[in-house]
């Protein structure tokens, strides 16, 4: 009687940029272009309240930035010395190529501040909801205390006694809502730049037509598929799996005890773009120049089509042999959903993701 050993082999070496304005990247993709870099689009700028500082005085326009298909979100500066480019287009850049210290602390601030949706939330949680904001509006209110606690992080900047231009009603819903951020914020980390799906097999056998377990380690929001064909994707039960998640195990389960691969192409992918992501001007070539830099308040959640592919390579072995493990390659039978194209090591899965169309964020927009 002979007993299956496992090996593993990847089936595609791929990656398409999951990009947050999304419509520039497929571009660049179909054209084969770079879609390492993630583009955005304009700013937009509305009237905000003019804050009192001891070097300076400068006025916390509102800004929101598109990320793709007239998408606006809102945005933050974090250099009060450098000015802001309007005209031109931002892309994003990871924490490490931005010339500003304490990014932890602000997207600290960020969790907890004013987002686009949630001023009355804020204003309500500062302690502030009864002072007269005198014409001003709720959010402007919000937007201006937010943005005063990134600039006394990100520049020292120290408001005034008589904080704003309004009266002091104003004054004390935007400095108590300013020292309420920083008083309650912890330091969090840079979001990650990029979606990953991953898959463990280290502990992954052969017996019969089963092979596994398998765990997933992913960042995406949901990821949903049909059963392929030839074999059946199961839990530890031996129940039917039609969707993946962080941290779950499956199995996949052959028709036959033979050599095969397994494709599950799923109908949608959705990956959401977190707060705290960084963005520079850039020129008509896309180089980088001088000029303030913003951060995103908002999540961003974009939907893709996605196809995953598994191959398997199974083995005859001894039945007197130990019980079967996948051999040791001398690299991770892992493979990541990345950035750009390149080539993946060698394992036993790969993703390629596609985008599809929006989806509606996670605070609600139905944009």
């Amino acid at each position: 009687m002979m007993t299956k050993a496992l090996k593993g082999t990847l089936a595609a070496a791929a990656g398409i940029a999951v990009s947050l304005s999304g419509v520039a990247a497929a571009q660049a993709q179909d054209e084969g272009g770079d879609v390492g870099t993630l583009a955005a689009g304009d700013v937009s700028l509305e009237e905000g309240i003019r804050l009192n500082g001891q070097s300076q005085s400068p006025e916390a326009t509102m800004i929101s930035l598109d990320l793709g298909e007239g998408d606006f979100r809102t945005v933050y500066c974090i250099q009060i010395e450098v000015g802001l480019l309007e005209d031109n287009h931002h892309e994003e850049r990871p924490w490490e190529d931005i010339p500003v210290e304490q990014l932890p602390l602000v997207l600290g601030v960020l969790v907890n501040g004013y987002n686009g949706t949630n001023a009355a939330d804020l204003i309500e949680a500062a302690g502030v909801s009864g002072e007269d904001l005198e014409g001003f509006s709720a959010d402007q209110v919000a937007y201006a205390g937010t943005q005063a606690a990134i600039w006394s992080l990100t520049d020292g900047w120290v408001i005034e006694a008589d904080s704003t231009e309004g009266g002091a009603g104003v004054d004390t819903a935007v400095s108590t809502i300013q020292q309420y951020l920083i008083d309650s914020s912890e330091p969090v980390d840079e979001p990650d730049f990029e979606p990953y799906f991953e898959v463990d097999d280290s502990e992954a056998t052969t017996e019969g037509t089963t092979v596994g377990p398998f765990t997933v380690s992913t960042n995406l929001d949901a990821l949903t598929f049909g059963q392929p064909e030839g074999a059946t994707i199961v839990d530890e039960n031996g129940d039917e799996v039609t969707s993946f998640e962080d941290g779950q195990s499956f199995y996949v389960e052959f028709a036959e005890e033979q050599s095969g691969t397994v494709s599950l192409v799923t109908d949608s992918v959705t990956w959401t773009t977190p707060a705290g992501r960084t963005f520079v001007p850039v020129d008509a070539d896309g180089a980088d120049v001088e000029g303030q830099r913003l951060i995103l308040a908002e999540s961003h959640t974009e939907e893709y089509a996605a196809e995953v592919e598994f191959e398997f390579v199974v083995e005859e072995a001894p039945s007197e042999s130990p019980k079967p493990e996948l051999p040791v390659t001398g690299s991770s039978l892992t493979t990541v959903a990345s950035i750009g194209g390149g080539v993946l090591l060698a394992g036993v899965v790969a993703l390629v993701l596609m985008r599809r169309r929006r989806a509606a964020s996670n605070w609600g927009s139905e944009a």
